[in-house]
């Protein structure tokens, strides 16, 4: 089954279900495909070759390949010489993270790439020359809020879709979380991540039973709270991207939460902030909530004057950004019975 896509109204949203059943073979060869070609990184434009042939079965085409395509249009417009390497291009990204042993080969709309020294018009070149690129993003560093004080941040979608998730991996099992890539920060798919080892000592601890996520961005942390058995969770977020990717989830991911229904709440609110890029909520509001197996509750506001709209949660998840002092919000979630900094 597939959803619209908020992004691009395309057909580029899968449920969880039907992702889990085909990520296992979605990067791999077939076996008429040839060989990596395992390409220079460090070698300059000129000595590299002038391009690399797609399988003539499969038609997938390997990593090194598509950034070659994509360095020699960037090179074309100007963007680039012929003394950088594929590296100058910018950080590819998967269409579904997945943690792979191996270098992924790459179908149509697999790839979105970001990076630095972009233009409009040799994304959009690279969108309609390249089949496996989805998406181009112009980097300006690390998207959101670090703080009250300082204005929010958000990468530039420049051509194409920014739609990509990854699947998330614990103890509990396994969630398909969605993000609007050009507006939330890059967390990479990989086997037994720091944060997953945090929330299973929790729940080996009987700890996740009433939880709230109070820096949730796209919801990873509080739903796999769900998914480990929490029976209420809030999860909140001033940042209107975040909140939006929250409700997507919470539908791509209906059947593994055991949810029943999901509501939406205050429906005008909810067309404004999707209607602004980077809308930053104050006061909390709570714009929906599922039921079924586990209460949820999604939240678009300061954490800071979260719980005077919330009820206090027996745990407080604080996942901030790295280095970010945490002890204001501490305090405003003091009226939790705990409180955990991840």
């Amino acid at each position: 089954m597939v959803m619209k896509c908020p992004a691009c109204g395309k057909d580029c949203v899968k449920i969880a279900e039907d992702v889990l059943a085909n990520i296992d073979r979605e990067y791999m060869a077939c076996r008429d495909c040839a060989p990596e070609p395992n390409l220079d990184k460090s070698r300059p434009l000129r000595d590299l070759p002038d391009e690399l042939q797609r399988c003539h079965s499969c038609g997938k085409a390997t990593l090194d390949a598509v950034m070659l395509d994509a360095l020699r249009i960037l090179a074309e417009f100007g963007l680039r010489d012929d003394r950088e390497t594929l590296r100058s291009v910018g950080s590819p990204l998967i269409a579904v993270g997945y943690p792979l042993a191996y270098s992924p080969r790459l179908g149509s709309d697999s790839l979105i790439i970001i990076g630095e020294r972009l233009s409009r018009q040799a994304a959009e070149a690279m969108v309609e020359r390249i089949p496996e690129i989805k998406g181009v993003i112009l980097s300006r560093g690390v998207p959101g809020i670090r703080g009250s004080l300082t204005s929010p941040n958000e990468n530039v979608l420049l051509a194409g879709c920014d739609m990509r998730a990854d699947v998330v991996q614990s103890l509990f099992g396994e969630l398909v979380i969605y993000k609007s890539q050009s507006k939330i920060h890059i967390e990479f798919s990989r086997q037994r991540s720091p944060k997953m080892k945090i929330l299973e000592q929790l729940y080996a601890q009987g700890r996740i039973r009433d939880v709230t996520d109070g820096l949730s961005g796209p919801g990873t942390l509080g739903l796999m709270c769900a998914l480990a058995g929490a029976k209420r969770v809030v999860l909140n977020d001033a940042w209107s991207p975040a909140v939006q990717n929250i409700i997507l989830n919470l539908m791509v991911n209906k059947k593994l939460l055991g949810i029943e229904q999901i509501e939406y709440l205050e429906i005008e609110y909810l067309e404004r902030i999707n209607a602004s890029t980077s809308y930053v909520g104050q006061e909390p509001m709570l714009v929906c909530r599922a039921s079924g197996e586990c209460d949820i509750e999604v939240y678009h506001g300061d954490l800071g004057r979260l719980f005077s709209k919330a009820r206090p949660t027996e745990l407080c998840i604080i996942d901030h950004f790295p280095g970010e002092n945490t002890k204001e919000l501490e305090n405003a979630c003091c009226c939790c019975k705990e409180i955990v900094i991840i």
